[in-house]
Parts: C-alpha cells; structure tokens; sequence
C-alpha cells in the first residue's frame, strides 16, 4: 500500500508485462508476456533496446504469452525494428495468437518482420 495505508502508489504497481531475456547461440530471445500498453511498453522496449545492443544476430521476441496488444505494442514493436535495422541485427516475432497476429495484420506490420509460430522456428530463421 501506498504511504497512507490506503491507496497504492505507483511503487506498489505490478508492470502488466514483463520481459525476461534468453541466449540461444548467436540469437537474442525477448520472451514478453501480460499485457503490452501504455503503461509497460516502456519496460518492454528498455529490454528490446538491450537485447539489440548486445549485437547478436537476431533478436527473437517471443509474444506467445502476450494477453494484450494495441497500438502501444505496435508502436514499440516499429521502434525496435528501427533501431535493430540500424544496429544491424534482425529481428524477428513470434506471434500465434489472434489477440497479436490480428493487430500486427490489420496495420501491414506482418509485411516488416518475420512472423514464425515458435521460438524454435524463429531461432533457426
């Protein structure tokens, strides 16, 4: 609870996504889950911004678990892209269900990133 015992305060919050990264040989892999919007974007595209700045050969970000994808995750998803193009570094989604692909359709973004169905299959390129 926040200082007056009542209402919690923005140190109390729980992000609504969380990012966690893992190494397999030369690719990056972002694992994302909860909710991407306006208020975890920012965490989300820090983790992105990290994993492309190590300077694998490709930064797999992994949707799979993502509950919530709006406009926020399109747009943090189009920054990411920019800046792994300008670091030289592909990246790569993983995105299988509809509250993600849907987005990612509607807006022509499946037409700017490689969409794979597994980590697996992402990983191999």
């Amino acid at each position: 609870m926040g200082s007056d015992g009542i209402f919690p305060t923005p140190a109390d919050a729980v992000p609504p996504a969380l990012a966690a990264v893992d190494t397999i040989g030369p690719v990056s892999v972002v694992h994302v889950s909860g909710e991407i919007d306006m208020t975890s974007r920012d965490a989300v595209e820090r983790v992105l911004t990290r994993a492309v700045d190590g300077h694998p050969d490709a930064v797999v970000v992994d949707l799979s678990d993502v509950t919530f994808f709006g406009s926020s995750g399109l747009q943090m998803l189009a920054e990411a892209r920019a800046h792994a193009a300008a670091s030289h570094v592909t990246l790569r989604l993983v995105a299988s269900s509809r509250r993600v692909l849907r987005p990612l359709e509607i807006t022509g973004m499946t037409m700017a990133f490689q969409v794979y169905s597994s980590v697996t299959e992402a990983v191999a390129g």
